[in-house]
């Protein structure tokens, strides 16, 4: 069984493949917005491009909660981790077998 981070990382993998990604000449015309998009809000895109994605709601979401949707340093939107969602992925992640 595949843990909570193998999953999230396959599922934002897949779902970045998916996405267009915009002429340079718009980039640069236009200021990106990003907002959550996709069937449980776990996916930051740009404003106005709905995601399509699993529609699985696991109890994990919760987490991004705490933090922001919003255009990293690459120019692509994203999570931006805070110290509070790290915390509340660590709750969700398994315990280490010694």
């Amino acid at each position: 069984m595949k843990t909570f981070i193998e999953l999230l990382i396959s599922s934002l993998f897949l779902l970045s493949c998916a996405v267009a990604e915009p002429k340079a000449a718009e980039k640069s015309q236009t200021a990106q917005v990003c907002e959550p998009t996709g069937c449980s809000g776990q996916v930051c895109a740009e404003k106005g491009k709905s995601v399509l994605s699993t529609c699985l709601m696991l109890p994990q979401y919760e987490c991004f909660k705490r933090t922001r949707c919003e255009v990293q340093t690459d120019g692509k939107c994203g999570w931006t981790p805070t110290k509070e969602f790290q915390a509340c992925l660590k709750r969700y992640q398994p315990a280490q077998i010694q």
